[in-house]
């Protein structure tokens, strides 16, 4: 597959309903520059991940003093925090909350202030907390000038994991929290744990796995039950009791995983909302199974048009993913008519032959009456150089109140091949060059030679970004 590239650097000074030039070559054109990354539906296998935590917990150990002078059941706690990023975190602060397995306050919580944090840094925390009694779990509170991050460990003893920011869409996903157990070395083996499910989806048929090890830490009996009897809503928690009856007699530690029945990706996949972005925009699918061998996929999804002008020749193009993002199928719907400024309209279709996916991307390509998506309403026209070869412009840049940025522009097709599957990426970044956001978009159906195509972009959490580089590159069609 040939595989064009262009790499343009440019300098972005935003502020407020700002307009972005920059100079590119030739000195005597100015030229905007364009990015797009729309996961417009939102409902993907994982999709809205949570962002990398920025400061990373590691080392958790801690001491008990039974009796001092002035106090009883001191714990004095050690971990590390390590700056992971490339700029310094002010303001860094960590606190330990104690807690029972089943959540329950165990303690006062203990915080200390670390102050700042340079890049790849990393401070010990020690603290010590008095009248702390006996306690199953713990979570740890780290916050930074701008931010906040939280961990825990389901025992007094293990090492801190990450809490999930925000629930995993499509999934269901059960993590143990805590726990309260009474080992009976007369064969029952009962107790609670506390569960949440990280997942945006019902958790349903849950299912607890203890596993027993001997002294050398070998497997010496595993056992599978079921776990309470209702269903687990998306990002909710819970305390389950079980019971064990077949635990060894002899054991030196055991190992607690909780899990659920997995959804089938047709139901995983299903969902989205729409972002009400000043965009073409398409969400809320709902996919099933057709066809006798149940080969064939049928959608209905809705299309809504956020511009303040109607919009025509409106394309989604749904590319599914198999392991790796192994493309499996791409789908071209050509949408009818036109769409007035604030439509909503629904789409029903099936699609022949679609193999079992783990993903899918859905992708809309549009033009306007007026050659002007919403936000450009008063906004210079996108002014290309003509060249003979792939352009992108930019014509405005909006900083959002939600902290977003909109950007506004066209591609075009100067080449004499049509072109398909565009990708553009870009990276913002401050002041200090350090990267505030990222995005990606590939185009991915046809732009013939001479075509145009026009975009709104907005991108979470880039508002007040001072500069950005972004890059482009594509492939013939019909290679």
């Amino acid at each position: 597959m040939d595989f064009r590239f262009s790499i343009l650097d440019f300098r972005l000074t935003i502020a407020r309903n700002a307009r972005a030039q920059s100079k590119i070559q030739n000195p005597q054109s100015k030229i905007f520059a364009l990015f797009l990354f729309v996961f417009i539906c939102g409902s993907f296998l994982c999709a809205a991940e949570d962002e990398p935590y920025k400061i990373e917990v590691s080392g958790w150990s801690y001491s008990r003093e039974r009796k001092t002078l002035t106090s009883s059941n001191r714990v004095t706690m050690n971990f590390s925090l390590k700056n992971t990023t490339k700029t310094t975190l002010n303001d860094v602060s960590a606190t330990v909350m104690f807690t029972t397995g089943t959540g329950e306050k165990a303690a006062k919580p203990v915080a200390r202030k670390i102050g700042a944090l340079r890049p790849g840094e990393a401070q010990k925390f020690t603290a010590s907390g008095d009248f702390v009694p006996a306690f199953s779990a713990y979570d740890i509170v780290v916050q930074y000038g701008g931010g906040k991050e939280e961990w825990f460990s389901s025992s007094d003893t293990g090492q801190p994991q990450p809490k999930s920011k925000t629930p995993q869409e499509g999934v269901a996903s059960l993590v143990i929290l805590g726990r309260e157990v009474t080992p009976d070395r007369a064969g029952r083996f009962a107790g609670t744990v506390r569960v949440k499910n990280e997942g945006a989806a019902e958790a349903r048929n849950l299912k607890l796995t203890i596993t027993f090890f001997d002294t050398r830490k070998q497997k010496i009996h595993e056992w599978l039950g079921k776990l309470g009897s209702d269903a687990l809503a998306g990002g909710a928690e819970a305390n389950i009791q079980f019971a064990c009856p077949s635990a060894p007699r002899n054991f030196a530690a055991y190992e607690l995983k909780a899990g659920c029945d997995e959804l089938p990706s047709e139901q995983a996949l299903s969902g989205g909302e729409f972002s009400n972005v000043a965009d073409v925009e398409v969400a809320r699918f709902v996919f099933s199974r057709a066809g006798d061998k149940g080969q064939d996929l049928k959608v209905s999804a809705q299309v809504r048009n956020g511009l303040i002008t109607a919009a025509r020749e409106i394309k989604l193009t749904l590319t599914f993913y198999g392991p790796k993002k192994k493309e499996l199928k791409k789908h071209l719907l050509e949408i009818p008519g036109q769409m007035e400024a604030g439509e909503v309209k629904t789409l029903e279709f099936t699609i022949a032959a679609v193999p079992p996916y783990e993903a899918f991307e859905p992708a809309l390509n549009y033009k306007t009456a007026d050659a002007q998506p919403a936000e450009t309403k008063g906004i210079q026209m996108p002014k290309f150089r003509n060249l003979k070869e792939v352009e992108v412009v930019l014509t405005a840049a909006v900083n959002n109140d939600d902290k977003s940025l909109s950007l506004v522009g066209a591609l075009r097709n100067g080449t004499r091949t049509p072109v398909k599957d565009v990708i553009i990426a870009v990276e913002f970044t401050k002041a200090d060059g350090a990267v505030l956001a990222t995005a990606e978009k590939t185009i991915s159906d046809v732009v013939q030679p001479g075509e145009e195509r026009n975009f709104v972009v907005k991108a979470p959490g880039a508002a007040g970004a001072a500069n950005y580089s972004f890059r482009f590159k594509y492939s013939e069609a019909g290679k």
